[in-house]
């Protein structure tokens, strides 16, 4: 009895590791809480600051910053729920092309937004 137990325990394990060991597509990784919609994008404009971009937008996926101030840029990808809605991509994604959406910010040293630019 207990080699018949044993036998199809085995048999189960292989069976079910077998079925599951399929490649799954991982999803992006997502900044948490970060949907960004048509109109929060249309508040942000030259010469507001930057605490105000990031209040609205939330954390930037990739930041660089320089001598003359830092360039804030949010990559985006469109959410299946909600219409005019995007995610900020956690990362910078590997190829950026015509179709990817983004936010892109040119701050001065006193925080100031000097370019404002955005394709969603």
């Amino acid at each position: 009895m207990k080699r018949q137990l044993s036998a199809i325990s085995f048999a189960a394990v292989l069976i079910f590791g077998a079925c599951s060991s399929e490649q799954k597509k991982s999803e992006p990784a997502y900044v948490p809480n970060s949907d960004i919609r048509v109109v929060e994008a249309n508040m942000i404009k030259e010469g507001d600051k930057r605490i105000k971009a990031e209040a609205v937008l939330g954390t930037p996926t990739f930041e660089e910053n320089t001598q003359d101030g830092s360039v804030l840029e949010w990559y985006l990808e469109s959410t299946t729920y909600q219409k005019n809605s995007y995610k900020t991509l956690a990362e910078k994604p590997s190829r950026v092309d015509d179709s990817t959406k983004y936010i892109k910010v040119i701050v001065d040293k006193k925080g100031v937004i000097k370019k404002y630019e955005y394709k969603l």
